[in-house]
């Protein structure tokens, strides 16, 4: 397929895709956001796509994984917040019993570079055989590793607190 083409195919499913979007976020800005990356990425993976198909069905595929994707990360940064909050009992303000993102961040710096990929992978919603995978690593210690990470940064918050 000429590659002027693709683009004009691509540009044309925009209406439909919008919709797609629409439908799955229920929200106009995060709709558009997603038609963007979805958008992107199939530019940027043209090559993937092989005319035996049809390009909307392909970019239907990508924009689901996109959202699945991010929907997994928020989830996974939801907990993390969630999993992290402080139980001092004698504090009366909950903002300040919380890790923010920001905070995560500044901690997860002081660990090694292997378990800074490490946890930043458990971070973007990846499974544990997924990351065992990635990291050449037996299952097990992963998920060994992953809450000794989790347990060395909820003892540098409450130092930090």
């Amino acid at each position: 397929m000429i590659q002027e083409d693709f683009e004009q195919r691509v540009v044309k499913l925009q209406g439909a895709l919008l919709g797609f979007a629409k439908s799955l976020t229920r929200d106009d800005d995060e709709a558009k956001d997603l038609l963007q990356e979805t958008s992107l990425k199939a530019l940027v993976s043209k090559e993937l796509y092989h005319d035996t198909g049809s390009i909307k069905s392909w970019l239907c595929t990508i924009m689901f994984n996109l959202f699945l994707n991010c929907r997994r990360r928020d989830l996974h940064q939801q907990a993390m917040i969630a999993d992290f909050k402080m139980t001092d009992e004698a504090s009366e303000i909950e903002e300040e019993n919380t890790f923010s993102t920001t905070d995560i961040q500044q901690i997860m710096n002081l660990l090694p570079a292997k378990s800074r990929t490490l946890f930043a992978l458990y971070l973007q919603g990846f499974h544990y055989d997924e990351i065992a995978r990635r990291m050449d690593m037996p299952v097990g210690t992963v998920k060994v590793q992953i809450f000794r990470i989790k347990r060395k940064l909820r003892s540098c918050r409450q130092q930090i607190v």
